[in-house]
């Protein structure tokens, strides 16, 4: 006996294969504008110090990752260029990060392909359809949550 396929597509499927597809989207026109080599860890890492996550501690926050790792990515990008990291006056274990320009041309090429992302679903359904279902997402989002939500975090906004 062979299952029946659900009805409706499963909203949560629907918005993790959205999500994927617009991070596959943006990696390629990354990878066109000479940044194929960033992973999307550290095309996020990046885009948040332009945003002015300035430590690891809050990137590592943001990204919902250990200092650790966050630490690791840093040092690549630091090693690419995109990254300078130095130290603070009142307290040297602390590391500031600053893009580097190269990495602020990073920045330019990633927003280029988030909007370039975002077109796709323009072209798809509407900017009208597109800005409700913006809408929706952004009252899910940031509703606030139940008891029973879990701890885990990924910190988007």
């Amino acid at each position: 006996m062979s299952a029946q396929p659900p009805a409706e597509p499963d909203l949560g499927m629907l918005l993790a294969a959205c999500c994927e597809r617009i991070v596959r989207t943006a990696l390629g026109e990354l990878a066109t504008a000479g940044y194929g080599h960033l992973t999307p860890s550290q095309s996020l890492t990046v885009l948040f110090i332009g945003d002015g996550h300035d430590t690891v501690t809050r990137l590592a926050d943001r990204l919902g990752m250990t200092t650790q790792a966050i630490s690791k990515i840093c040092a690549t990008l630091h090693t690419e260029g995109l990254l300078g990291r130095h130290a603070t006056a009142g307290d040297a274990r602390v590391r500031r990060l600053e893009l580097t320009a190269e990495g602020r041309r990073a920045v330019e090429a990633m927003r280029a392909a988030g909007t370039a992302a975002e077109q796709v679903w323009v072209d798809l359904v509407g900017a009208e359809t597109l800005g409700v279902v913006r809408d929706a997402l952004a009252a899910f989002a940031l509703a606030p949550e139940t008891a029973s939500v879990s701890p885990v975090h990924i910190r988007f906004a």
